[in-house]
């Protein structure tokens, strides 16, 4: 699935059948030494390390690292995305590409282009990034993005530099903005944006685990299944000014929309999620 398009790449989830590229990136002594060794050493261990790593968390949290490849002739680069690491309490940006492919700004490029995603499709005005001290270029990289380096210690991985990126301006805090952001960002995923890329991959990050959406027919589905089957596409109540009723514990809101009844609820981060959707009639 598509997530982003810029003037030269195209960001997308990685597949099982990128497993042969995804063995070569993580051997290659530039991303051994700045990044980690995964330990991954043949075809079969690629494949799992890809599914766990990098396919799963498409479906868990809506986001996660995706590949980059150039447009003019679907070359895999490497990867880029936002990612969520257990250890740290906001996702990351991280991206790293072959060496052959380094030093031409195609990492740049997509890392700008996931910032905007960010903010304009998860809601995020907030990313962390880690690096290792002697990776030199990914910090250069991380300062022209607007990151802030915010210390060093020692992680995981060994000595660990964390990054901070916040957006500026940060968007009005007050719940019933939030959840009159957070319905037009979900329906703004159903429709192409200008490069005519859906962002229907973003819709996990934007529910629960657990939420129901119903179809045109009436069928209730899961988030899984309302992307399969293509989701739908607004139409022109989205000039409208939605009506947000917030619950007096202020854990829940009902959103009307147009056609649709959103239920929202807050997640452990306190952001608005969709639990379920349904027509009005």
């Amino acid at each position: 699935m598509d997530v982003l398009l810029t003037p030269r790449l195209r960001l997308r989830w990685f597949r099982p059948e990128d497993a042969e590229f995804i063995l070569g990136l993580i051997n290659e002594p530039a991303w051994i030494a700045g990044i980690r060794d995964s330990g991954v050493r043949d075809l079969d261990a690629a494949r799992a390390w890809a599914q766990s790593r990098l396919i799963a968390p498409y479906w868990q949290v809506g986001h996660g690292f995706w590949l980059v490849e150039r447009r003019a002739d679907a070359e895999p680069l490497g990867l880029c995305g936002i990612f969520k690491r257990d250890s740290l309490p906001l996702p990351d940006l991280g991206y790293g590409l072959t060496t052959r492919h380094a030093g031409q700004g195609y990492a740049r490029e997509a890392a700008r282009a996931c910032l905007v995603y960010a903010r304009r499709v998860l809601g995020r005005d907030e990313l962390l990034a880690i690096t290792s001290p002697t990776n030199g270029p990914s910090m250069a990289l991380l300062e022209d993005l607007g990151f802030v380096r915010e210390g060093e210690r020692v992680g995981d991985d060994g000595p660990t530099v964390d990054w901070r990126w916040r957006a500026d301006p940060a968007r009005p805090q007050d719940d019933t903005a939030l959840a009159t952001d957070w319905v037009r960002r979900f329906w703004a995923c159903q429709g192409p944006d200008a490069e005519g890329v859906r962002a229907l991959a973003a819709l996990p990050a934007l529910c629960t685990a657990e939420a129901e959406l119903q179809g045109l027919d009436g069928t209730m589905l899961s988030v899984r299944g309302w992307v399969e089957v293509g989701g739908l596409v607004p139409g022109s109540w989205v000039g409208e000014e939605p009506a947000v009723t917030l619950a007096s514990d202020g854990n829940e809101a009902e959103v009307t929309w147009g056609p649709w009844r959103h239920r929202l609820v807050r997640d452990g981060e306190r952001r608005w999620r969709l639990s379920h959707l349904s027509s009005r009639s």
